[in-house]
């Protein structure tokens, strides 16, 4: 497995339509296999992202493929501070049933 958390100094509505654009890209395209979790709250920073996806490789061919449409697509300026991002190897994890927030931007 592998997973990060990434410290992006934006707010909760640059995620909200980043999330959107890679969902729209995903269901027209396929993409994401992988991914066993997806985690994004804000902070007083803006907001975090943690992730966690059963190889780096599947993790990477994600952001060569899926993420730059999603981008494009979105709008969102890339042109700011670039994220802060913290590697690490899970060493367990548990995931019992999906939830979705109700929250929007």
């Amino acid at each position: 497995m592998y997973g990060y958390t990434m410290h992006i100094p934006a707010p909760a509505a640059a995620y909200h339509a980043m999330h959107k654009a890679v969902m729209d890209v995903m269901d027209e395209d396929g993409g994401g296999e992988g991914l066993i979790l997806h985690l994004a709250y804000e902070t007083d920073r803006g907001f975090d992202l943690t992730e966690v996806w059963e190889s780096k490789e599947q993790f990477e061919a994600f952001n060569q493929t899926v993420f730059p449409k999603a981008m494009t697509r979105a709008e969102v300026p890339m042109d700011g501070p670039q994220p802060e991002t913290v590697e690490f190897d899970p060493i367990g994890l548990m995931i019992p049933r999906p939830f979705t927030s109700d929250a929007t931007a």
